[in-house]
């Protein structure tokens, strides 16, 4: 069964879906190798799901006919929202004296 009879989505999101992955694990690979305890690899975690989880809200917003703004957020939205994480997560560690 392939995936696009389960979920009818138009064929413009492949290439900035795979591009997108292919940054995070890029980005992920990265952050594994600072030693610094995972926690580099912990914000990058969260970044990850908060990014697929406004992705998922783009593709269900419009299946079939994806804006060009849509797929630029869905091809490069990622790093934007890793430089968010790693600001918002600090913050919020240094506010519950973890930090």
């Amino acid at each position: 069964m392939k995936l696009r009879q389960v979920i009818p989505i138009s064929k413009d999101y492949d290439s900035p879906v795979f591009e997108a992955l292919a940054i995070q694990v890029i980005i992920a690979i990265l952050s594994l190798l600072i030693l610094d305890g995972g926690q580099v690899a912990q914000v990058c975690g969260v970044a990850l799901v908060a990014f697929w989880a406004a992705a998922a809200l783009l593709i269900y917003r419009s299946p079939q006919s994806p804006s060009r703004a849509d797929l630029q957020v869905i091809r490069f939205g990622y790093l934007p929202v890793v430089v968010l994480a790693f600001v918002l997560v600090n913050w919020i560690w240094h506010l519950r004296g973890l930090q």
